[in-house]
């Protein structure tokens, strides 16, 4: 269990509309501003049949249906380039709410952290990891595109793009710099990044993808009716393991917080569980498709009978 408020930073700022419940609701943001950042079509769930006497069983979801769902959250990705992920130890702040509510998402986000084996940072450390609340979600981001936020730099133009034509209510961008297996940085000078490689292999990439700093801005209206638990399993795995909203329809999972019509989890599924602990096992420099059989492993683990009790 990780120590209270341990790697965590609460920013001072102004409060809620309302405050949030302590219990889900299950009251979601309207459809207009609760578009999904995805356009993937929804997977289907796990399969149901109904027995002898008449009950409805729910078989576990196939690995196929895993797969499918897996590759819709990671989206597009280079097999040359791993999949990102934290190396350097996590320092979360969480701003935009009362201090109260900043807090509860702060510390669930570390559990969430410890759960899939990323290490944290001390007490007074400085924050890589940011989750903000702000009025008007849309408009603070393409203020800080116009002026350049140092949050910003490093995220590439199409990024940008792709931020600013969301209608959110939630933007989500990580900023990642490519290293060696051994976490050393590129060679100094002009042109592409050059790096020392001891060894070459066809089995692993002699490189990795880490994480720098992530970014999580949301609109205050859209929080409304959701948990302090529910905001910080999402923001830990837009910005842990970097995964897109969902559309809901498939696989329960938390990354359909603002975009599924029906009611959300309470908490982390055994989808999002196995995908936050399928990335961060293993070496961090395995091809994209080496890490997205592992979380597919890793879900399906988590589907099983014997899977330990939720957090």
């Amino acid at each position: 269990m990780v120590v209270p408020n341990l790697a965590a930073l609460v920013i001072a700022a102004s409060q809620l509309p309302g405050p949030v419940p302590s219990a889900a609701t299950a009251q979601s943001a309207s459809e207009g501003t609760a578009a999904s950042v995805t356009e993937s079509a929804p997977v289907p769930a796990a399969e149901q049949r109904l027995g002898d006497n008449g009950d409805i069983i729910v078989a576990a979801p196939t690995r196929k249906v895993i797969g499918n769902q897996v590759r819709a959250a990671t989206g597009p990705v280079s097999q040359n380039v791993p999949i990102a992920r934290f190396q350097d130890p996590v320092c979360v702040a969480v701003g935009g709410l009362s201090s109260k509510v900043a807090s509860e998402i702060a510390q669930r986000m570390l559990d969430d952290a410890d759960l899939a084996g990323i290490t944290l940072a001390g007490d007074h450390c400085r924050p890589n990891t940011m989750v903000l609340f702000v009025d008007d979600a849309h408009a603070e981001v393409a203020k800080m595109a116009k002026s350049n936020h140092r949050a910003l730099l490093g995220v590439g133009f199409n990024a940008r793009r792709a931020l600013l034509k969301s209608e959110g209510p939630a933007f989500a961008w990580r900023l990642t710099e490519v290293r060696t297996r051994d976490g050393e940085t590129s060679l100094p000078g002009d042109g592409p990044p050059t790096f020392h490689v001891a060894v070459a292999s066809r089995v692993v990439q002699p490189v990795r993808q880490d994480v720098v700093t992530a970014v999580l801005i949301v609109e205050r209206k859209a929080v409304v009716g959701k948990t302090s638990r529910q905001l910080a399993d999402y923001a830990a795995l837009r910005l842990f393991a970097g995964a897109r909203e969902l559309p809901g329809g498939g696989l329960d999972t938390m990354l359909a917080l603002f975009g599924g019509k029906a009611a959300p989890p309470a908490q982390l599924t055994a989808f999002d569980r196995g995908y936050l602990r399928g990335l961060y096992t293993g070496g961090a420099n395995a091809f994209a498709y080496t890490q997205r059989g592992r979380m597919a492993g890793a879900i399906a683990r988590e589907n099983e009978p014997s899977a330990p009790a939720i957090p």
